[in-house]
């Protein structure tokens, strides 16, 4: 994705997300372009899919399910059974779907950066880990997690 796309993704992303959503969105965006440079990824899809990890992440919970439905998405009993996932999958179909998308490393990207899964991608564990230690994060051994991020 290309710098104006991105711009366009953020426009849109401007009338879908809450202002702290939008802010941490853009903070995985960035973190995410800095583990690419580190760790030798591709730095504009590592911008582009933190930048749009969580469109569907101020939807209503049923509105994601229902999206998802409409989408002819089959889920699995388990992410049935943890509606706080729903966002991730809607994120990925949203991004082909209304996005336009068609780079399957960022579609699975936004897929797993909530769950994550066995033999990630580069692209997959950039977002996943941005997602996780972004300058917004305030947890317990947040510098912690953020000094091993950067060492691998």
């Amino acid at each position: 994705m290309d710098t104006a796309r991105n711009k366009e993704f953020l426009e849109i992303l401007k009338t879908r997300l809450k202002p702290e959503r939008l802010y941490h969105s853009i903070c995985v965006a960035e973190q995410a372009k800095h583990l690419a440079e580190i760790f030798g990824g591709d730095i504009e899809k590592s911008y582009t899919a933190g930048l749009i990890h969580d469109s569907c992440k101020n939807l209503e919970t049923s509105a994601q399910l229902q999206y998802l439905l409409e989408n002819k998405v089959e889920l699995s009993e388990y992410e049935l059974a943890a509606p706080k996932l729903f966002h991730a999958i809607c994120g990925a179909v949203f991004a082909e779907k209304e996005l336009g998308c068609t780079d399957e490393e960022i579609i699975t990207a936004v897929r797993y950066h909530t769950t994550g899964r066995s033999n990630m991608t580069l692209l997959e564990k950039v977002i996943f880990i941005a997602d996780f230690i972004g300058k917004e994060r305030n947890y317990d051994s947040v510098e912690i997690m953020r000094e091993k991020a950067l060492r691998s």
